[in-house]
């Protein structure tokens, strides 16, 4: 009788070994923070004059306060906001967010990341950053000591076993492949594993060899571009994602992050847009007065359901692309990028309190596939 009981517990460890041996391993999956949110004096007025129409209050980050009319006031900088951020992207299922970084360029937009690095309990969220080509062109290789701090921190997102985790967006112009393979260089000295690095933006694959990085991605999907007539998000996903990026990838053969979006709408922008949008030429304001404008809600916004597809289609895909996506990532444009037309992060309802329809719906995808949305508070 023992005999016959430990022949069938082994029986049992055996197909349990099995089966987990036959499951793929889970994708990483993170989301780009594009942090104008936290109260900078420079940055943050303008997003809150995009967002300020009420048809647009939506779109709003959950800790935005309305004013008279057309006007909104955000500011995110304080710990208990970052720390109930966490909690929305942990229960979301997210495994990092990539920081927009910009160095000592514009301190007010390092905000978010310094709550976050401040933050006692991360939840296993864990992060990376996202350099731009431009910015590092004007600050050379002194801005390798800095990624080294960072990559050394123990709540970087690695791959690969140990790599540090880096997407660079637009090539650099000055720095070729000998100041990136100094990068490598002065990495591996420090005692860490060589960064692993993504290059994001137009035309990147044929970039890629030319600066020694190991993959390509994107940092957002835009279909037309900044446009008042934006592409619906249906297409935006099957199309301009699927078929433009992976099916190009895939036909490459290009080593790559797997790119996902919450979507692209930059109707904001358009209308009243921010000192930085230097390329919208020409304003196209709204003449309806605040008091009866209403939610501009159309195919172009992506519903959570949407999202949640299109995430797990991206799932599916890297799943069956481990070859061309060594790392096993998946990057969502985006987070925060509301006036942008993409965001996961939750935001503010008609009753002030926060809709987190789409972190929901996130988690369905990336913590409980099939089970229903989790009521309890993050």
């Amino acid at each position: 009788m023992k005999f016959a009981l430990k022949l069938l517990v082994a029986s049992l460890l055996a197909w349990f070994t099995a089966l987990q041996a036959a499951e793929p391993e889970k994708p990483i999956v993170g989301a780009i923070r594009w942090d104008a949110w936290y109260g900078d004096k420079s940055m943050t007025p303008a997003v809150e004059a995009s967002l300020g129409q009420p048809k647009y209050h939506y779109r709003l980050p959950w800790f935005a306060r309305l004013e008279a009319g057309d006007k909104v006031t955000i500011n995110g900088d304080s710990a208990a906001i970052m720390e109930q951020e966490i909690a929305y992207a942990a229960h979301a299922g997210l495994s990092y967010w990539a920081f927009l970084d910009y160095l000592d360029e514009a301190p007010g937009m390092s905000i978010g990341l310094k709550r976050y690095l401040a933050a006692k309990n991360k939840k296993g969220v864990r992060y990376c950053l996202v350099e731009e080509g431009d910015r590092l062109d004007k600050t050379g290789t002194q801005a390798w000591s800095g990624l080294i701090g960072h990559f050394r921190h123990p709540d970087y997102q690695t791959v690969l076993d140990g790599r540090p985790l880096l997407y660079v967006f637009n090539k650099t112009q000055k720095l070729g492949k000998t100041e990136w393979d100094e990068l490598k260089r002065q990495t591996l000295a420090a005692g860490l594993k060589a960064p692993y690095l993504v290059l994001m933006g137009w035309e990147a694959e044929k970039d890629r060899d030319a600066l020694g990085f190991d993959a390509v991605s994107e940092y957002a999907c835009s279909g037309k571009g900044y446009t008042p007539d934006p592409v619906t998000y249906e297409k935006l996903t099957s199309y301009h994602v699927a078929e433009a990026l992976w099916g190009k990838w895939q036909r490459e053969r290009s080593p790559c992050v797997t790119f996902a979006t919450a979507g692209w709408d930059t109707r904001p922008r358009q209308e009243r847009p921010p000192f930085w949008c230097s390329w919208i030429k020409e304003a196209t304001p709204d003449p309806t007065p605040a008091a009866q404008q209403k939610p501009l809600l159309d195919a172009t916004t992506a519903t959570p359901d949407q999202i949640a597809e299109h995430i797990r289609a991206a799932i599916e895909w890297t799943r069956a692309h481990r070859d061309l996506n060594p790392a096993n990532a998946i990057i969502i444009y985006a987070w925060n990028e509301h006036d942008e037309g993409g965001w996961l992060q939750p935001t503010l309802r008609t009753d002030g309190k926060p809709d987190d329809s789409r972190i929901q719906a996130l988690r369905r995808v990336l913590v409980a596939p099939g089970a229903g949305a989790d009521t309890s508070k993050p």
